[in-house]
């Protein structure tokens, strides 16, 4: 009899803890979106943007989550939708993060990856050549772009990918840079980032929010609910 209660509320335990997992899960906003205040300005492939306040989100959460959208948070104006390829670092961020090119002092700081958080998956930005070019001399570190010189919006998801480097030299974009972040990239002083929760607004999230961790333990929790079920039904049939 001891047995059996034990099973039945060592169930019971497992399947509330996936519940709430799972209801955990279900309130970050499929466009994973953050904001970030930023007081100097800051460039983005193609652009800078003026110092206030910016949402990155996905432009195709359903599908690949390749593109970022940036947004200016007070007119709703679009200030480019940017290309990305993954990104990965040992340890996730309990808070949203733009990782940065150590750009010389006086001049815009340049976005290299974007993270949400909990996630040690993020996502890096690709560079037009020029602009690659002159940001890997002025930051003396390697810095995704395109092998043709120019292209097209149209064309740049089935562009060639490679890696500029501080002298000019063009390397391949491997499966291993892909996934490892570059050396030399830093938080931008003079910012503030918030992620924000599926069920808030853009006009009330003004204060820094932690978001639960995304590398979920749904799976195994759910197992282990399946198998405390199994165990109490067999030890009932034997009985």
């Amino acid at each position: 009899m001891l047995s059996r209660r034990f099973l039945v509320s060592a169930c019971a335990a497992a399947m509330f803890t996936a519940v709430n997992v799972a209801s955990a899960i279900a309130q970050q906003p499929i466009d994973s979106r953050t904001e970030f205040t930023f007081r100097t300005p800051v460039e983005l492939p193609g652009t800078t943007l003026p110092p206030g306040t910016y949402v990155f989100r996905f432009a195709d959460a359903t599908t690949s989550k390749t593109v970022m959208q940036v947004a200016d948070k007070a007119s709703n104006k679009t200030y480019g939708l940017f290309l990305t390829i993954s990104a990965q670092r040992p340890k996730a961020s309990d808070d949203a993060e733009l990782r940065f090119l150590e750009t010389p002092a006086g001049t815009p700081a340049a976005v290299k990856t974007w993270w949400y958080p909990g996630n040690t998956i993020g996502r890096e930005f690709i560079y037009p050549k020029a602009q690659a070019r002159r940001l890997a001399m002025a930051t003396n570190t390697t810095v995704l772009t395109t092998k043709e010189e120019n292209v097209t919006s149209d064309n740049m998801k089935t562009a060639e990918l490679e890696y500029v480097e501080p002298s000019g030299k063009e390397s391949a974009v491997t499966e291993r840079a892909e996934q490892t972040v570059a050396a030399n990239t830093a938080p931008a002083p003079n910012m503030d980032r918030t992620p924000v929760r599926e069920s808030q607004s853009a006009s009330n999230t003004s204060n820094r929010r932690r978001l639960p961790r995304t590398d979920s333990t749904l799976p195994m929790l759910l197992l282990m609910g399946v198998t405390s079920l199994a165990g109490g039904a067999s030890l009932r049939f034997r009985r």
